[in-house]
């Protein structure tokens, strides 16, 4: 019998689903994000794998709330005048850009691990991992120039994304998807010369960007797990083998929704807010949102031992023995 259904079985069923809204209220309250008195909330560690993930939904909901109303007010941005295209090549642009892609994908994440869970959710943890880790690269030095590099760093492997698929769809032998492709490349090598022509312009070098999987080894906050992110949470669907950990033995029943693995949506959420949490304290100077530095700072004090409670959970799981998938 699956361990999450014994851990959530009839506590889940009279504790955590009758008294749902008092929860939410009560993490609310908890978290500083609605008013009220601070109630008597119960410690992680007496909490049902259920509970446990309930109010870490909870929690992820007034994080990305409380983030999101202060981001309305705008951030300051404005590509270099000499850069004519779309793609962000500045630190300016960047972090707005790497920012938003990281809001949108923890948003995926939270909503995907709530009632319709599937293996795919975790792709979009994937994708706040790897955001956050760009982040990360691009601001570590202080001094501008070197940021600059960077910035131009990002933009040309971008440029050189682009290419490579442009490249692969002009194989594919369709006349009209050849054409467009050969265009979009085109465009693609006005971008690259004109990057190469502001790099030299500048006085600059011309750095490269590292591999994914050195930014999720080097840049990643503590408390995420690179292994969980380097496996079943792979940005890259076609060689995810989540399906090794999230499907019931013997049967190959997918568990799409998740729904008996109350522990695993509650670590995924962990994982999430852990992410999130650190992208925002990460790109909270570059958007001119000194005060998130408190808001992330008194919201982590509450979360992280939720955080810690659900990893401590899912690693004495893995030690008691590997998924019968494996």
């Amino acid at each position: 019998m699956n361990r999450d259904i014994r851990d959530t079985g009839n506590s889940l069923i009279d504790g955590v689903a009758r008294a749902w809204d008092q929860l939410v209220q009560q993490i609310d309250e908890f978290l500083g994000w609605s008013p009220g008195p601070v109630p008597t909330v119960r410690r992680p560690s007496a909490m049902a794998n259920g509970e446990l993930r309930a109010a870490l939904r909870a929690v992820a909901a007034g994080l990305a709330g409380a983030v999101d109303s202060e981001r309305r007010v705008g951030v300051p941005a404005g590509n270099d005048p000499r850069w004519r295209f779309n793609l962000p090549a500045g630190v300016q642009t960047h972090v707005p850009a790497l920012f938003a892609e990281a809001s949108d994908a923890f948003s995926l994440a939270v909503t995907g691990l709530d009632d319709h869970a599937s293996p795919a959710t975790l792709a979009a943890v994937g994708h706040l991992a790897e955001a956050l880790a760009r982040t990360r690269w691009l601001l570590e030095p202080s001094d501008a120039r070197q940021r600059q590099e960077r910035g131009y760093a990002l933009t040309a492997a971008a440029i050189a994304r682009l290419r490579a698929i442009t490249d692969r769809a002009g194989e594919a032998g369709d006349a009209d998807h050849a054409g467009l492709a050969g265009e979009i490349a085109d465009r693609a090598a006005t971008m690259g010369s004109r990057l190469g022509e502001l790099i030299a312009a500048d006085g600059l070098q011309a750095v490269r960007l590292p591999k994914r999987g050195h930014l999720l080894q080097t840049y990643l906050p503590d408390g995420v797990e690179l292994f969980a992110l380097l496996s079943a949470a792979d940005s890259r669907p076609a060689v995810t083998p989540s399906a090794l950990f999230y499907s019931e033995p013997g049967t190959g029943d997918a568990l799409r929704d998740f729904q008996r693995l109350q522990l695993t949506r509650a670590y995924w959420l962990a994982q999430a807010i852990t992410l999130y949490a650190d992208m925002c304290q990460v790109a909270a100077p570059v958007l001119g949102r000194g005060d998130w530095k408190e808001t992330i700072a008194t919201a982590g004090a509450r979360f992280r031992p939720l955080c810690q409670e659900a990893s401590r959970r899912y690693r004495q799981r893995l030690q008691r023995g590997l998924h019968p998938g494996l």
